[in-house]
C-alpha cells in the first residue's frame, strides 16, 4: 500500500456546515426580518435540501421573497462562497505528514469551475499532484475508470491504492470496483442536518470497507496500526 486517493467534499471539509455557516452570514439581513423561531427551519431546509447557487431562486421563493431581494441574496452568497470555505481542523497538518510517506491523489465529482475554485481556495495541488475532476475527465464516480486513471498517473497498482471518501455508492463502490481498498469517512451530519446530526446509512447490498473512520483526521491512526502489525508478523514471521 502506497498511494492515497482522497475525495474532496465532506472528507476533507464538511459541506452541509459549511453551506449552513455560509447562508446564515450570506442572508443575515433577510433572516432577521423572519420571526425568531423560523430562522433555524430555515437554514435546516436549506442544507439537507443542499443549496446551492442554482437553487437559491427557487428555495428563497418558497419563503415568498421577491426580487429585487433574490438577486441580492444570491449575488452576496456568490461574492463570498468560496472565500469562505476553509478545511477542516486537522487537515492541513494530516496532509502534510501523508505527502512524505505516500503517494496522493484527489479524485473529485462535479462541476470543473466550481471544484477548481474549491482547489485552489484550499491550495490542493501543495499535497495532490493528480487531481481528477470528473466534470473534466467526462465520467464520475463510482465509475472505475476515473479510479484507474487516477492511479494510473501517479504510476501505482490499484491493488496498492486506498481510497478515502464519504460517499459509500460513489467513493467505496467506485474502489472496490477498480480493485482498490477503502476508508468510509462516516460523518455524524452527513446528508443530515446539523439539528439530528442522524448517522450516515451504508448501502446493504455493498461489502464492508476495508476501514470506517468518523473523520479524515483518524485516517493516520488507522494507517500507522497497519504498519505496526505488519512489522509484528514480519517479526513473527523470521522468528518461527
Amino acid at each position: 500500500m502506497n498511494t492515497l486517493l482522497f475525495d474532496l467534499d465532506d472528507t476533507l471539509y464538511d459541506l452541509d456546515m459549511h453551506r449552513f455557516r455560509h447562508i446564515d452570514s450570506a442572508w443575515q439581513e433577510w433572516l432577521i426580518t423572519l420571526p425568531p423561531m423560523m430562522i433555524p427551519y430555515v437554514l435546516q431546509a436549506a442544507v439537507t435540501q443542499r443549496i446551492f447557487f442554482k437553487d437559491m431562486p427557487g428555495f428563497l421563493g418558497q419563503y415568498s421573497v421577491k426580487e429585487p431581494l433574490v438577486s441580492q441574496l444570491c449575488a452576496q452568497s456568490r461574492a463570498t462562497w468560496f472565500s469562505d470555505l476553509r478545511l477542516d481542523e486537522g487537515v492541513a497538518p494530516l496532509l502534510d505528514t501523508l505527502a512524505t510517506r505516500y503517494k496522493l491523489g484527489l479524485i473529485t465529482n462535479g462541476p470543473s469551475e466550481i471544484q477548481r475554485a474549491k482547489i485552489v481556495q484550499f491550495d490542493l495541488a501543495r499535497w495532490f499532484p493528480v487531481i481528477v475532476v470528473s466534470g473534466e475527465f467526462g465520467v464520475a464516480k463510482p465509475d472505475p475508470a476515473i479510479f484507474l486513471h487516477a492511479a494510473n498517473a501517479l504510476a501505482s497498482d490499484p491493488a496498492d491504492c486506498v481510497m478515502i471518501g464519504d460517499n459509500p455508492d460513489a467513493d467505496i463502490r467506485g474502489a472496490q470496483a477498480a480493485g482498490m481498498r477503502s476508508v468510509w469517512i462516516k460523518r455524524p451530519a452527513l446528508y443530515k442536518n446539523p439539528f439530528t446530526r442522524d448517522e450516515a446509512r451504508y448501502p446493504a447490498d455493498l461489502p464492508a470497507p476495508w476501514r470506517t473512520i468518523p473523520h479524515v483526521r483518524d485516517l493516520l491512526r488507522v494507517l500507522e496500526e497497519k504498519c505496526t502489525l505488519r512489522r509484528y508478523l514480519m517479526r513473527w514471521n523470521l522468528c518461527r
